[in-house]
């Protein structure tokens, strides 16, 4: 089974510890994406991708509901798990470019500038080479200032 990279509230999976545990072959829970067959802790009873699920549409940006949706709302507003408000511009980014797009400019965004491997939402350095890295903190606060 291959490794889904994109969710369906916005969130690139590339960038998950677990996913990335998972690809290794590491880690005691096991997730290859929220679109996958294989989910683990939160994505496997995520109320976001139910709800997409029983609208039968592939993002939540195709929701015509999605301004108004308290769901995507509070799961957008989140400050306990950073790695989530960016959700909304990544949505947008999909509908404006196109998932293929999105999705490179993802993984380069999420790999590491030095070495190349990639890193999760949390870290500040890369744990492969220890270069800085860009974090969900450090991409929050670049997407709050433009």
């Amino acid at each position: 089974m291959e490794a889904i990279l994109h969710a369906y509230c916005g969130l690139y999976c590339g960038a998950c510890p677990v996913l990335q545990q998972t690809l290794a072959g590491e880690g005691e829970q096991r997730c290859l994406g929220c679109k996958s067959e294989l989910n683990a802790g939160y994505c496997a009873d995520c109320a976001l991708k139910a709800c997409a699920v029983e609208k039968g549409i592939a993002f939540c940006g195709e929701c015509g509901e999605l301004r108004g949706c308290a769901l995507m709302a509070k799961f957008a507003a989140d400050t306990t798990w950073l790695n989530q408000r960016g959700v909304l511009l990544n949505l947008e980014t999909i509908q404006r470019g196109g998932l293929t797009r999105w999705l490179e400019e993802q993984a380069g965004c999420w790999r590491c500038p030095g070495c190349g491997r990639p890193h999760t939402w949390w870290d500040e350095t890369c744990p492969h080479c220890g270069q800085a890295v860009m974090s969900c903190r450090a991409e929050m606060q670049a997407n709050e200032g433009e």
